[in-house]
């Protein structure tokens, strides 16, 4: 209870977070999920369309059939900095659509780490083991063989000067609920992808 409020005293309100972060979202609809998953081998992807946060370009890469063959019995979800330029710091998460809801999913991972992209390091960050493959393939995140990711990027402004203040990432099982409302304020483009 004390680091719970601890964290709420910390002020995150959208106003303070638009102060500290550029925030976007991004939902990639993928259709025809059996056709890609067969098509696209493990440690290759299907990859969004570009789009950006921050001033910066970013795309989602889902692999169906795991980013390396160590995690071949997961899918993986990354989100990448295109060309990239400078060294940029940003927290990301990732969701799939629950199609019995309303909402996202909750039992995905929420990273609330700060991330380094950049040319001379990871261009991409993500979740390697994202969900078991056959988890997946049952759950209510896929249906009519569609599923959708929805990803959050809070872009550091200033990130010479940017600390993350430890109580962030030691509850990070609490951050979804105020992810949401910050990006209920923020700009989401919104794709669809077809297998070809």
């Amino acid at each position: 209870m004390l680091l719970l409020t601890a964290f709420f005293s910390f002020l995150i309100t959208t106003s303070q977070a638009a102060d500290v972060f550029l925030t976007g979202s991004k939902t990639f609809e993928i259709t025809d999920y059996s056709v890609v998953k067969k098509g696209v081998s493990t440690g290759n992807c299907i990859q969004s369309d570009p789009f950006t946060v921050g001033g910066y370009q970013w795309a989602i890469e889902f692999y169906p059939q795991g980013f390396n063959p160590s995690y071949s019995d997961f899918v993986s979800v990354i989100v990448r900095l295109l060309n990239p330029k400078n060294v940029v710091k940003a927290i990301q998460t990732h969701h799939f659509r629950d199609w019995n809801s309303t909402g996202w999913s909750t039992n995905t991972p929420v990273d609330s780490n700060l991330r380094t992209f950049s040319a001379n390091g990871y261009t991409g960050w993500g979740y390697f083991d994202f969900m078991a493959r056959s988890n997946f393939e049952v759950s209510n995140y896929l249906r009519n063989n569609t599923l959708v990711i929805k990803t959050n990027i809070w872009v550091v402004k200033d990130s010479s000067s940017f600390l993350m203040p430890p109580v962030l990432s030691a509850t990070a099982g609490n951050l979804y609920s105020w992810w949401d409302k910050v990006f209920q304020t923020s700009d989401v483009s919104v794709e669809n992808t077809k297998s070809a």
